[in-house]
């Protein structure tokens, strides 16, 4: 009886040691990492989309990727990313890292159909302000390629903050975006000089 008593407290010794020690290999560090943002460049590149009309520039080193989107929500999306993020998105998928994709912050361009209910800038914000899951931190009313614009800060409850810059195509029809935002309760800050370059570069031809 001795004899196994002795037994099961080795047993019992030796399965705490690999409850120990479990986690410390589970907390190995990742292979992908773009936690150290690239500076932005002085050097400017221009981007060109023809079928709105729309030029802006971007850091030279930055890259776009251009999504399109048909049915019930026809939207264009620009997102202007920072080679950092380029490189950990290939990592990430290189390395099969699940729910990558939500690691980054683009900034990103939209054009998507102006609703029935907007007729001006003032109605955007109203607009954006009837949401519920979501608060208007601050807001203000300005101007982008001579077109009246509204530019507003969210902070949702997942949480997210964003900031937008949103004005209405001159042709009427489309209402363009350019925003910036993250997960949390604040907007990295290359992000939001990104954002500032391509509203202060913005031609709508």
């Amino acid at each position: 009886m001795k004899l196994n008593l002795g037994i099961y407290a080795v047993i019992w010794l030796m399965s705490s040691y690999v409850l120990l020690a479990t986690p410390a290999q589970s907390q190995r560090p990742s292979p992908c990492s773009n936690d150290n943002q690239e500076r932005p460049s002085q050097r400017r590149r221009q981007i060109i989309n023809r079928e709105y009309g729309l030029r802006f520039d971007i850091p030279a080193n930055y890259y776009t990727e251009l999504r399109s989107e048909t049915g019930h929500r026809q939207q264009l999306s620009i997102a202007v990313r920072n080679p950092t993020d380029v490189e950990f998105l290939e990592c990430a998928r290189r390395e099969g890292m699940r729910g990558y994709g939500h690691q980054v912050s683009d900034v990103r361009v939209t054009i998507e159909p102006r609703p029935s209910n907007i007729s001006n800038v003032r109605d955007i914000l109203r607009d954006a302000a009837g949401g519920g899951y979501s608060q208007i931190l601050e807001s203000n009313f300005g101007t982008i390629a001579g077109q009246d614009a509204v530019i507003y800060t969210v902070q949702t409850s997942y949480p997210e903050r964003y900031r937008y810059a949103r004005l209405i195509h001159p042709n009427g029809r489309y209402i363009i975006s350019i925003a910036a935002g993250d997960y949390g309760e604040r907007i990295d800050v290359i992000d939001l000089q990104v954002m500032n370059l391509i509203m202060s570069t913005m031609r709508i031809d």
